[in-house]
Order: C-alpha cells, then structure tokens, then sequence
C-alpha cells in the first residue's frame, strides 16, 4: 500500500465497494449553499426514518 499525495485521495473499503470520504466533503464545503443543502438533506432523511 502506498500512501496518497492528497488527502482526498484516501479511500474508504468495505468489502468490494470504496468511497472517497475527502473528496466527498470538500465538494459539499465548497459553498454555504451547498452546504445547507446537504446538512437538510441529511437532517429530512434522519426525519423520515425515524417518523415511522
């Protein structure tokens, strides 16, 4: 295993799938408008799985 340049390069592996957590944030934490939208994302989300 090498390590990454950049830290949005570092990888997430569970099982046969990865996911890029870094690079992730850093697009939603781009903007405050983009950031607002995914935290009322996340928060109507958490809402409608607990609403049942």
């Amino acid at each position: 295993m090498l390590p990454r340049q950049k830290m949005e390069e570092f990888q997430v592996r569970i099982r046969n799938r990865s996911w890029l957590p870094f690079l992730r944030a850093r697009r939603y934490l781009r903007s405050r408008q983009s950031l607002l939208d995914c935290s009322l994302t996340h928060f109507f989300r958490e809402a409608e799985r607990h609403r049942g």
